[in-house]
């Protein structure tokens, strides 16, 4: 089974190269859509139809922000408190979908895009404190739509939750990359 999904998936990458963006785009998004039918088939109906889109997007953005100001808790993942991945796992896990709680491993989950295709309810990662580091140690979650400047919630060490923008010094050098994990 393994080495038919591995091959299945060589052979998709290959498919997807040879496609347009826009092709590739909905290509990816079909695939998360059977992803999240895979793991909670009670999703399709929050997911399928076009038009439930944004709303979900909208809905995520919503849930994600009423946690403004909460405080910051190592390995928390509670309305007590949160760490980063503690935080976009609960705010995930309200919509019928489960990430690990670690800022690495969620980071594994979903599809990589492009910073110019950064859109709302993607997830931003980044290293963690010591930006010499090549390892993830930080995740948030994208509040803003496509043609704004990228901002994002997160759970901060220093602040709880709180929203940021990725043209911040402090980020942009910590940026590594942003993955899709809804069809939004």
């Amino acid at each position: 089974m393994k080495a038919t999904a591995t091959s299945f998936l060589s052979l998709l990458f290959l498919f997807l190269a040879s496609e347009s963006e826009a092709q590739t785009t909905k290509i990816k998004d079909t695939i998360i859509q059977l992803y999240l039918l895979q793991q909670n088939p009670d999703s399709i109906n929050r997911v399928q139809p076009e038009i439930k889109k944004n709303r979900i997007a909208d809905s995520l953005f919503a849930y994600a922000i009423s946690f403004t100001g909460r405080h910051y808790k190592r390995n928390g993942s509670g309305i007590n408190g949160f760490d980063c991945s503690g935080y976009t796992m609960m705010v995930f896990k309200h919509f019928g979908i489960k990430l690990p709680h670690t800022s690495a491993g969620q980071s594994l989950v979903g599809i990589e895009i492009k910073q110019k295709h950064i859109k709302k309810g993607d997830l931003l990662f980044f290293k963690g404190r010591n930006s010499r580091r090549k390892r993830i140690g930080h995740v948030g979650i994208v509040i803003s739509e496509i043609t704004q400047p990228i901002r994002f919630i997160h759970s901060s060490t220093s602040h709880g939750v709180r929203i940021d923008n990725l043209e911040a010094d402090y980020y942009k050098r910590r940026f590594m990359k942003a993955t899709r994990i809804l069809p939004l």
